[in-house]
């Protein structure tokens, strides 16, 4: 009986040193459902983005209508010049004096939808109080930039308008994403001051660990972290060579915001990072850049968490934390 006891404690006692060891990274202890996500995780080493497509689909495909149940979800279409894009609207409670969410998906620009990304839209209203609109914008390669822009644009402008009819104040939009989706959150607000639209209707952008920079050779971040935290160097290539047409400048500001010149017209900002991010660094120089501007900034970096955490629980109580800071945010400016 002593021996039986005796092997289950040193399993155990081996057990929690294996979780701990996983967990160091270059940038400190990680969560534990992290490491355990990096060592389930497979890295994506062929060309097909469709494969990468449907994989990542089946992979995030949970139902969390129950899980995460929010009294008002909504799924329609919005017109547009080009035709028809899909949103799904979530709300809590009364809404219609409240400024909207705008949420654009990340993906690379290539994968994920509407589904791919309701747990983060689910936490953002519930934590916020804010009802929320995500975008299902055409995805590359099927169409290349700046066709998705557009759409997104064009739904903004309506917005602001009053041309679609919700049950939120669409004078007061926060415009947000992540990954691509960040890089489109400013990207877009770019695109529509160049247009000459007013864009005093967005009241403040949330760029999570964005894409601010599509030029090659990057170093930094993106070389020390371009291979075994998930989003890949290998990935990233792939992701821009479907969006970006071939000849394309790739210093374009509409997709790579860092080389703008009319970042001192965006609206506050609050950028956030993860600190095993190969899109790390992009991130925080593109927030130095606005400050230096005299833009209001606000950067967080949340160290030894990998691309993907915000808003998912699957990698730990961080992505919690950056849904809650990000609700502070909203609070802080999108009444203004």
């Amino acid at each position: 009986m002593l021996y039986a006891l005796a092997a289950v404690v040193l399993i155990m006692l081996l057990g929690l040193a294996y979780l701990n060891s996983i967990r160091n990274s270059p940038d400190g202890k990680m969560e534990t459902k992290t490491a355990i996500a990096l060592k389930v995780l497979k890295e994506y080493e062929g060309y097909d983005i469709f494969e990468v497509r449907d994989t990542f689909s089946k992979m995030v495909k949970v139902d969390y209508s129950k899980k995460l149940a929010v009294s008002t979800v909504r799924n329609f279409s919005i017109d547009v010049p080009s035709g028809s894009v899909p949103v799904r609207f979530y709300a809590e409670g009364s809404t219609e004096s409240k400024p909207l969410i705008v949420f654009i998906h990340g993906g690379g620009w290539c994968i994920g939808d509407l589904n791919t990304h309701d747990q983060q839209c689910r936490r953002l209203v519930t934590s916020s109080g804010n009802p929320l609109l995500s975008i299902g914008y055409s995805l590359s390669p099927e169409v290349k930039f700046p066709h998705a822009i557009n759409e997104v644009g064009a739904i903004i402008q309506q917005l602001s308008e009053k041309k679609i009819d919700i049950p939120a104040d669409t004078t007061k939009l926060v415009v947000m994403g992540d990954s691509a989706g960040g890089n489109m959150a400013i990207t877009t607000t770019l695109s529509l001051i160049k247009k000459g639209v007013d864009i005093t209707s967005i009241k403040c952008l949330v760029p999570v660990y964005p894409v601010t920079d599509c030029t090659d050779g990057k170093g930094g971040s993106f070389k020390d972290f371009q291979k075994g935290y998930i989003l890949t160097k290998h990935l990233m290539d792939l992701f821009s060579d479907n969006y970006i047409p071939e000849n394309q400048d790739r210093k374009d500001p509409l997709l790579s915001p860092l080389y703008s010149n009319d970042l001192d017209k965006l609206p506050p900002c609050f950028i956030l990072t993860a600190g095993l991010d190969p899109l790390r660094d992009e991130g925080e120089k593109f927030a130095q850049k606005l400050k230096s501007l005299g833009n209001t900034v606000e950067l967080k970096r949340y160290n030894a968490v990998v691309h993907s955490f915000y808003g998912q629980q699957e990698f730990g109580n961080a992505g919690l934390e950056a849904i809650e800071d990000t609700s502070r945010f909203i609070a802080k400016y999108a009444n203004i």
